[in-house]
């Protein structure tokens, strides 16, 4: 049986690379098919990366234009090659809603996948966010939702009445993090579960398949990945360092510099995970910065970021780790770095997690629709 999956398989970050590639590995173990539907809307272009829809005035966004240039082609350069050698892609790519609703995709079963899928923000202004809650799908077909996420719980009265109608056509219903659950109740829906990220489905030893130690980078580092250019988190690590007296590795794809430290420019996601399972130390305020060092059994400290922290929090709670991982100052962040994880413990939580979401997914794709 075939399984068509619509994702957030085209965002320029690795977080989303990588659950996309996990989503469709997860399914392929239980026997099924797989595709991801190739749906590029605007919100996700190339040309919205460089020209984002600001009130800046013009003169700003040109001069900001040519980084944004070089750093997205080289992204996106890096993100096709990805897709390409590990997503098995649908051969049409659709821009809009429409050309979906419009177009004969032929499939057993329907999946939206994980990730800020249903943050209808990613794709103003129009109205395709309606894809990523199966809008398009034939009523007489299986619809599952793995891990959804909306990245928001407010939301417009015509964004409500939409997505409460489409939400209700779903046969299967999961969501990312414990949040998501308080959102589906809102529009009446109560058989949510709570189950892992894409990512975690996946074991420790299977992401360490894709870790070359003749790409390792030398031991005896702290891998910085800031996905917001969170300042807190620079000195957080810089303090963590020289306590340590350890070198800094830096994510730098964004340009987001730290003097003094390694800062490595156009990674792949590969060197994502390389760079992660290698560290002594990880300090990070992106969600899947700390689901691979979890899943990697990486001392990971959590420095809270200006927004769409409810994911992360979900995360550590489940892990046990709220109250201790996550921190908003330099000297939570060294008294975090004294105290290494327990990940006896952290390992037992996971694994329990992994069966109860590996048992949603098989109980959702072996249903047959009424």
């Amino acid at each position: 049986m075939k399984v068509d999956i619509i994702t957030l398989h085209r965002v320029t970050n690795f977080g989303s690379m990588l659950q996309t590639y996990a989503t469709q590995r997860s399914i392929e173990k239980l026997g099924y098919e797989t595709e991801v539907i190739d749906f590029v809307p605007e919100g996700l272009s190339f040309k919205r990366a460089c020209f984002p829809r600001n009130d800046a005035p013009l003169v700003k966004k040109l001069i900001k234009f040519l980084p944004l240039l070089v750093v997205n082609t080289f992204q996106f350069i890096i993100l096709n090659a990805f897709i390409r050698q590990y997503i098995h892609l649908s051969k049409q790519r659709f821009r809009r809603f429409s050309e979906l609703n419009k177009a004969s995709i032929d499939a057993d079963i329907y999946l939206s996948g994980s990730d800020q899928v249903w943050n209808t923000q990613n794709n103003n202004p129009s109205d395709d966010y309606k894809a990523y809650f199966l809008g398009f799908t034939p009523r007489n077909k299986l619809r599952v939702a793995y891990a959804g996420s909306f990245g928001k719980n407010s939301f417009s009265e015509g964004e409500s009445s939409v997505i409460k109608e489409y939400l209700s056509r779903y046969n299967y219903i999961s969501v990312r993090e414990d949040e998501g659950l308080k959102i589906l109740e809102q529009f009446g829906i109560y058989s949510g579960l709570h189950v892992l990220d894409p990512t975690l489905l996946l074991t420790g030893e299977e992401w360490r398949q894709f870790v070359s130690k003749k790409k390792a980078p030398k031991s005896g580092y702290v891998f910085v990945y800031n996905l917001n250019r969170n300042a807190m988190l620079k000195q957080v690590a810089k303090a963590v360092a020289d306590e340590k007296g350890l070198r800094i590795v830096n994510f730098a794809d964004s340009l987001d510099f730290i003097n003094g430290a390694t800062n490595r420019f156009f990674n792949t996601a590969l060197d994502f995970i390389n760079h992660v399972a290698f560290a002594d130390y990880v300090v990070t305020d992106s969600f899947h910065g700390t689901a691979f060092s979890l899943n990697l059994n990486r001392q990971v400290i959590v420095v809270r970021a200006p927004r769409y922290n409810t994911r992360i929090e979900s995360l550590l709670r489940l892990a046990g780790l709220l109250d201790v991982r996550l921190v908003d100052s330099v000297d939570a962040g060294l008294k975090v770095s004294r105290e290494p994880i327990d990940y006896g413990k952290v390992n037992v939580i996971l694994d329990d997690a992994r069966r109860v979401s590996y048992g949603f997914l098989e109980k959702a794709l072996n249903d047959t629709p009424q």
